[in-house]
């Protein structure tokens, strides 16, 4: 079971939803959910494991992104920058968490995997098409996957 702590204020349907318009995303209900419940924050467990091109590679999570107005550990921004202004994500991913590293843990709005964004190894999407996921790796095939592997 993850435990979660120093969470942002509970946030009601229609708040998530007001960030769904303005960006023109549906997020996943399980994510929605857990918004709904936690409102970013930090976890423990907090380590989980991704296949790398075969090899085995460990992370941290350390903060869930949250919708509230503060500067730091917020969707908003995140999703601004990334997707937005430098466009360093591929629709249709978008940032849920980040690593101690500058690293990010993503959720596709299509099918609802989570991803490993490693930033050392960007990927120029004003050139490169959507489909590249070269600095993208798969660490489940759901929200709720992703949190119960959490170790």
């Amino acid at each position: 079971m993850v435990d979660f702590f120093e969470t942002e204020h509970k946030l009601t349907l229609d708040q998530i939803e007001n960030v769904e318009l303005k960006f023109g995303i549906n997020f996943p209900d399980e994510y929605k959910s857990h918004l709904l419940k936690f409102n970013g924050g930090r976890c423990k467990p907090n380590k989980f494991s991704f296949n790398e091109n075969g090899k085995t590679t460990n992370s941290i999570l350390d903060w869930f992104l949250a919708i509230h107005d503060g500067k730091y550990d917020n969707l908003i921004r995140y999703y601004n920058r990334y997707k937005r202004e430098e466009k360093r994500l591929p629709d249709p991913i978008f940032p849920i968490a980040h690593d101690p590293g500058g690293n990010l843990i993503c959720m596709s709005e299509k099918d609802g995997k989570v991803y490993f964004w490693d930033h050392e190894k960007e990927v120029n999407y004003l050139v490169e098409d959507d489909d590249n996921y070269s600095n993208l790796f798969l660490i489940s095939n759901s929200f709720e996957e992703f949190l119960d592997a959490l170790h």
